[in-house]
């Protein structure tokens, strides 16, 4: 996320909010810390364009 200029949880919550996602810091620091097994089409759209990035950025394949 710092790469990408965006320093913390509620940050990227902020940048989610103005693309019209609502999330809250908990359900975003699951995700950001892997702990999370589900993922809203809508909300890993709303992170790709927040942190102007593509899915290989975001997920790792094991």
């Amino acid at each position: 996320m710092a790469e990408r200029g965006v320093r913390s949880v509620s940050a990227l919550r902020r940048k989610l909010e103005e693309l019209g996602i609502s999330i809250s810091d908990a359900q975003l620091g699951r995700i950001i810390d892997g702990r999370s097994s589900h993922f809203n089409s809508i909300v890993v759209g709303g992170l790709l364009t927040a942190l102007n990035c593509g899915l290989s950025d975001l997920f790792a394949v094991r």
